[in-house]
């Protein structure tokens, strides 16, 4: 009868102690959830605060995840904690440059991708979650090692082309192909194919316009397009005007911190190019003509013609031009033909070239 008592108390200590236990990993789960939310509205007349709030709000989120996955090693919501961690921590390197907290992400998705243990649909989540990883990465690889760029594009293209033949049904591999055609603007016929395959797999609307839209971006290369908007400063602006100037048209918006982060780097170098040789306006696609003055006004470029027509991306140009990322960098030569689709990344290689031609 002793006995029996001692171990129905230790049945009923254990049994406490995984209720306990439980609840602590709902609590911990229910901060991760509040988290997702994000930081609030970004405030569009403080761009800078905007892009410091955003990385703040990536690191809460960083070690809320960490530490539900130390504490709570074998809950059943491991693997998609993992996953998050994975994205939330790239998004945060890739913002600061660390390309060692981007390479700990891939591990970590790459262990889940192959573990038995995890569920296909954790598996396939991890595949994607480090595919699109890799093709955030592609600008650092080329800082790190010059040519690696072109290798990591190839390496995706075909990530992209094995995770839709593995998993055909998941809507997500026409959104994969679609992103990594992103990664070909400067190899027309190649962006082409891979956008034709996404468009085959594609299964709703979304996914559909958005190949859209790249299609028609790409048919715009090398022709010249009658743009011409109406400018916040009170005037108007006209590529055909341009005529004899190389033109860099970029589009951004307060509410996308990268664009905003974007926009000031370039701002610096901006400000060196010759006037009488390139031309610089922009597109917001802000909701608020104020907003994007008072950004414009902060980076100290309020003398850029920009338009901002409050439509946000139903904007009629960013729809005319099929805009669908921030920041995108059209470059026109001098002759206004569409040169570079988006040259946010390479736009001095471009613009050097341009130059170069008399």
């Amino acid at each position: 009868m002793k006995t029996a008592t001692i171990l129905l108390c230790v049945i009923l200590a254990a049994t406490a102690r995984a209720q306990n236990d439980n609840a602590a990993a709902d609590r911990a789960w229910a901060q991760i959830e509040s988290l997702r939310a994000g930081p609030g509205v970004p405030p569009d007349d403080a761009p800078e605060e905007a892009v410091r709030l955003a990385r703040a709000h990536l690191a809460k989120q960083e070690v809320a995840l960490g530490e539900f996955l130390e504490r709570f090693p074998d809950d059943p919501r491991r693997f998609e904690a993992g996953i998050e961690l994975a994205g939330v921590s790239s998004a945060l390197g890739a913002s600061l440059s660390d390309r060692q907290r981007i390479e700990k992400s891939l591990q970590r998705l790459a262990s889940i991708e192959q573990s038995e243990a995890a569920p296909s649909k954790w598996r396939a989540n991890a595949a994607f979650q480090r595919i699109t990883t890799t093709m955030q990465t592609v600008n650092l690889a080329e800082a790190a090692r010059p040519g690696e760029a072109d290798r990591a594009r190839g390496t995706i293209v075909k990530a992209a082309g094995n995770f839709a033949s593995r998993y055909p049904e998941d809507r997500r591999a026409a959104r994969l192909l679609a992103e990594a055609a992103t990664l070909f603007d400067d190899q027309p016929a190649l962006k082409r194919k891979v956008l034709e395959q996404a468009s085959g797999l594609a299964r709703d609307d979304a996914t559909r316009r958005r190949i859209a839209d790249d299609i028609r971006r790409l048919e715009l290369l090398g022709k010249t397009s009658d743009i011409a908007f109406a400018t916040v400063q009170g005037g108007k602006f006209s590529l055909s005007e341009q005529r004899g100037r190389i033109v860099l048209l970029v589009f951004w918006a307060g509410w996308s911190p990268p664009s905003v982060a974007w926009l000031a780097e370039f701002a610096d170098d901006a400000r060196k190019l010759p006037a009488s040789r390139v031309a610089i306006a922009t597109v917001s696609l802000d909701r608020s003509k104020a907003n994007a003055e008072k950004t414009l006004e902060v980076l100290g470029i309020s003398d850029w013609p920009t338009a901002c027509d409050g439509g946000a991306w139903d904007s009629p140009l960013a729809r005319q031009l099929g805009i669908n990322a921030l920041p995108t960098v059209f470059v026109f030569d001098a002759a206004g033909r569409l040169r570079a689709l988006n040259a946010r990344a390479d736009w001095q290689g471009v613009l050097r070239q341009l130059l170069a031609k008399k």
